[in-house]
């Protein structure tokens, strides 16, 4: 079709004044065959109580039976011809129904409510089609309006309303020994392959024995002040998995596509993240860091690793977009720098940082995927002597608190350090799971602070010691912490 054919094709679709040449997809017998089975058969109400609404029949006399049924059943009533037909009386609606004709006929014409469920299937089935109808015309309408709203914003709309239009996931009530079957064979599966990771892999083995890496269908929230390295564990968190064939969203409110990008190369190829931002071919190591920053280039080429550096943004916006990557290229892990970049209104401050929070919830459990949310911690943890974390430091910890199923903090001591005050633990960030079902909750991990490459790497060994009183270094062998059997002695904080 050429462009003018399709002009053509266009202008005749949105003449209004010619009539619709096509009826909008619907199953009268199917509606007929749900709501009949229901006088017929009260006890069936709960089959389709949570499955279909009012809205979705397409005669609007069915319409109002379904809302009698509904209204009859929350209050207890029996819903029969007689009953439903005082119903329509008391609203002046009886003609609606043949003065109560249509309803007998619906209740002595149905054979049974046997496949009820299927029947409600189909109605709800056709339904969707025709908002999928409406929603169609009505962007249409919006992209047709030149002096309208802004393209973007309609975009973004029409991103959160085709969301809402996909069929909610299968859930409810079910009877244990049904699904325990399944739990059993998971079960014997991973303790056939002696798996140890039951969720995504990270690359940070202590995390991952204390995580069994990041679990499908749960919120992680990873807080810290400024500099703490909470970005850095995002970004290295998102590209390892990215590079191992996952697909990865990344919402990076605080920086920019290019950030990411050089901290990427900095991480991946071990090259000075200084020198990527300037580089100096003349440099003595300049040829090593170039050879290594093209490998690193080779390898993020190939990384599922998806971008969003729009600052600003609104929750809305946040969950239109987040869907309709999914919807195009369906996501292992989305990962969120941060959520107090998020666009607010800073008198409802507590009610929306929750709203973002639970966004990611919502998404993680419908996907079935890991969401990693970072979030800023409140100022007043540097004015303190014990600068560590805890949940009141969460900026409206209740509600985030509340909501995340996982709550780490990273802490850096040295970041403090003065040169009257320097602390013996030089070059660590340190990780606390503050809270977190399946996890060893009060679990404290210590990374090698890598920022030059913007990476984070496992501690290897001890860790360093704190001197004596009199400021003479501890004796070789001293440590104030407990052996782990088999590794390394571990400070106690």
């Amino acid at each position: 079709m050429n462009s003018s054919d399709q002009i053509e094709h266009l202008a005749a679709l949105y003449n209004h004044d010619e009539p619709a040449v096509r009826v909008p997809p619907h199953s009268v017998d199917a509606e007929q065959a749900v709501l009949g089975g229901l006088m017929l058969a009260p006890e069936a109400w709960p089959l389709v109580a949570d499955s279909l609404t009012e809205g979705d029949f397409y005669r609007r006399d069915h319409a109002l039976i379904f809302r009698s049924i509904r209204e009859a059943a929350d209050a207890g009533q029996p819903f029969d011809a007689v009953t439903m037909g005082d119903w329509f009386e008391a609203r002046g609606l009886l003609d609606q129904v043949g003065d109560g004709a249509y309803l007998i006929e619906l209740a002595s014409t149905t054979p049974s409510a046997a496949n009820i469920v299927a029947h409600a299937g189909i109605v709800s089935s056709m339904a969707t089609r025709r908002r999928l109808i409406e929603f169609g015309h009505g962007l249409a309408d919006a992209a047709f309006e030149r002096d309208g709203r802004d393209v973007s914003e309609i975009i973004t709309e029409a991103g959160q309303q085709f969301g809402e239009l996909q069929p909610a996931q299968k859930g409810g009530l079910l009877l244990a020994a049904d699904s325990l079957k399944g739990w059993f064979t998971r079960f014997n599966e991973r303790s056939e392959r002696g798996e140890r990771i039951t969720g995504l892999p990270t690359q940070w083995q202590e995390f991952n024995e204390a995580t069994h890496g990041l679990q499908p269908s749960t919120l992680y929230l990873v807080a810290a002040r400024p500099s703490m390295g909470k970005s850095v564990f995002g970004l290295n968190l998102s590209a390892f998995n990215a590079l191992r064939g996952k697909t990865v969203g990344l919402f990076s409110l605080e920086m920019s596509q290019d950030d990411c990008h050089t901290r990427n190369v900095a991480s991946l190829g071990g090259v000075p993240h200084d020198w990527l931002q300037v580089p100096d071919m003349g440099a003595e190591d300049a040829d090593g860091y170039a050879t290594r920053m093209h490998a690193a280039l080779r390898e993020l080429k190939g990384a599922r690793l998806f971008i969003d550096d729009t600052a600003g943004i609104t929750v809305r916006q946040f969950e239109a977009r987040a869907r309709r990557l999914h919807y195009r290229n369906p996501l292992d892990l989305l990962v969120v720098d941060h959520i107090h970049d998020f666009k607010i209104n800073a008198k409802e401050a507590r009610f929306e940082y929750g709203a973002i929070v639970q966004a990611g919830k919502t998404l993680a459990k419908e996907w079935g995927i890991p969401v990693v949310m970072l979030a800023q911690l409140n100022r007043n943890v540097a004015g303190r002597t014990e600068r560590r974390p805890t949940l009141t430091d969460l900026r409206e910890s209740g509600e985030l608190e509340q909501k995340a199923d996982v709550i780490v903090f990273l802490h850096r001591e040295d970041y403090y350090d003065t040169p009257e005050r320097q602390s013996h633990l030089q070059g660590v960030v340190e990780m606390h799971i503050a809270k977190g079902r399946n996890v060893r909750a009060g679990k404290r991990i210590h990374f090698r602070n890598r920022f030059d490459q913007m990476r984070i790497d496992d501690w290897d060994g001890p860790l360093p010691l704190a001197p004596q009183a009199d400021g003479a270094p501890r004796p070789r062998g001293f440590f104030s912490g407990k052996r782990k059997a088999g590794g390394p002695a571990v400070e106690n904080f």
